[in-house]
């Protein structure tokens, strides 16, 4: 009765085996697509801070990058790599810059210094996309610096706008396209042998 099962035992395995050994081509094309699609990588936008002018004629400049995940957009970084705001010096290290990329971007100084301010706002009337500019909310948007001279008031004009540019070729699609074609080349040799010997 024991040698029956382990004997039943041993047939199922090669079975099991046979089974895999025709299916390889299907475990491989899922082996090769969840490796490509777990290897996705952030995204990233550049934006640029377009024709925001103050109601004293001066205009606030600069690009920011926004890292996010795919599909949690929303849910990102940003970080400035050129920024000027009249009637400041101060560099980007030493303020706070608030991103709420639906909403609003927020300046301010990081550390308290003597009779210097700097409080800038800028509200969207509509959310940044990847594709999408957003234009300035002119009702909400303001400022106040004061380092060491003074500037209050608000926004005349102004949209942050993304930059477009060519997105690259994956490295993994070549990879992907080859391993398909030469799965298509094994499943097009297995059925020539079954059409032979039949």
């Amino acid at each position: 009765m024991r040698i029956t099962y382990e004997i039943k035992g041993v047939f199922m395995t090669v079975m099991f085996f046979k089974k895999f050994t025709k299916s390889i081509g299907s475990w491989a094309l899922f082996l090769l697509v969840f490796f490509t699609v777990s290897q996705a990588q952030a995204l990233t936008v550049d934006y640029t801070l377009d024709n925001i002018v103050q109601d004293n004629g001066r205009q606030l400049t600069g690009t920011f990058t926004w890292t996010y995940d795919p599909g949690d957009f929303e849910g990102g970084t940003g970080l400035f790599s050129e920024l000027s705001i009249p009637s400041t010096i101060r560099p980007i290290d030493q303020l706070n810059i608030s991103f709420d990329i639906a909403n609003s971007i927020e300046f301010s100084l990081a550390a308290n210094l003597n009779n210097v301010q700097i409080d800038v706002s800028l509200f969207f009337l509509t959310p940044l996309t990847p594709t999408q500019s957003a234009t300035l909310d002119l009702t909400r948007s303001k400022f106040e610096v004061f380092d060491p001279g003074g500037a209050v008031g608000v926004f005349v004009s102004g949209t942050i706008s993304p930059v477009l540019s060519v997105v690259p070729l994956p490295a993994s699609l070549p990879l992907f396209g080859s391993g398909l074609a030469a799965l298509g080349f094994i499943g097009w040799r297995r059925k020539k042998k079954t059409d032979i010997t039949a």
